[in-house]
């Protein structure tokens, strides 16, 4: 079953890393299916920087190939769309790109594309209160119109 993923955006965090793709040629450790240059996010599971059950969780449930719908805490609205792509757990991404903090597992963002979608729209869409959104990794859950989200926004 396709799941679908909210992920929100802090607008310095998003410069860095999602609005154009990062150059990580240079990186030995880096697995081999991960790109050289991508669009990379992470999620926060640094377990010397607190505690993130929620997010190892999540981290455990994504796949390959699921869709993302990213939401930019700057501007309240959904800005790109993409799929996830392959993952790597490292302290590079965090370090080099968002001056450390806890997420040492990251993921190549593949298929991105910029859209501008209110977020009551798919709040509407997936049945949430208009006022929802999302707040750290959120996984839409089975009981929600999965398939019809990603149908409309074109996932």
């Amino acid at each position: 079953m396709t799941q679908l993923w909210l992920v929100p955006v802090d607008e310095r965090s998003f410069q860095q890393t999602l609005a154009e793709p990062i150059n990580l040629s240079n990186q030995t450790q880096k697995p081999d299916e991960f790109p050289d240059r991508a669009r990379v996010w992470g999620v926060r599971t640094d377990p010397e920087q607190g505690i993130w059950e929620r997010n190892r969780r999540n981290l455990e449930r994504m796949e390959t190939g699921d869709p993302l719908l990213i939401y930019r805490n700057s501007t309240s609205r959904y800005q790109a769309k993409g799929q996830v792509g392959p993952f790597w757990h490292t302290e590079y991404v965090r370090d080099e790109f968002w001056n450390g903090g806890p997420a040492i597992d990251v993921f190549a963002v593949e298929e991105y594309e910029e859209i501008d979608v209110d977020r009551e729209d798919v709040n509407n869409v997936l049945g949430y209160e208009s006022n929802f959104w999302p707040q750290g990794l959120w996984r839409v859950s089975d009981n929600r119109p999965t398939e019809r989200a990603i149908r409309q926004f074109e996932i």
